[in-house]
């Protein structure tokens, strides 16, 4: 059987995105996202947070195009993350799961953005 490994996730950014270029000068967003979940038994949503990475010409049109509380849809997938940290003097092995996002499509458009800037990019 394939293995398939594909995230479609929407929801909002709760920060601004973080730009930085590795020493090879590629760009890299880090991002913070809010999904929201309403459930039968609850009158107020659960919301879910999942952090995202994107690279590149993504990283680049999610820094230009996008703020904190803005409407993001992201085609992305799952990566873990392993590394070690310290706990009580002792090294342990930790890991995380991350949206690596390999094209997003801003949901809120603002005014002031250049029209060729908005619609989704893909690397």
């Amino acid at each position: 059987m394939p293995e398939l490994n594909k995230v479609l996730i929407a929801g909002r950014l709760t920060e601004n995105p973080a730009l930085k270029y590795t020493a090879d000068g590629i760009a890299v967003a880090n991002l913070k996202l809010a999904v929201n979940h309403f459930a039968r038994d609850r009158q107020e949503p659960e919301a879910s947070f999942f952090d995202v990475v994107a690279f590149g010409k993504v990283a680049e049109f999610i820094e230009k195009n996008t703020k904190k509380a803005d409407q993001v849809l992201i085609d992305g997938r799952l990566r873990q993350v392993k590394y070690t940290t310290k706990v009580g003097g002792e090294e342990k092995t930790r890991s995380r799961v991350e949206i690596v996002a390999n094209s997003v499509f801003p949901i809120t458009i603002h005014p002031d953005a250049a029209a060729e800037d908005k619609g989704t990019i893909d690397y």
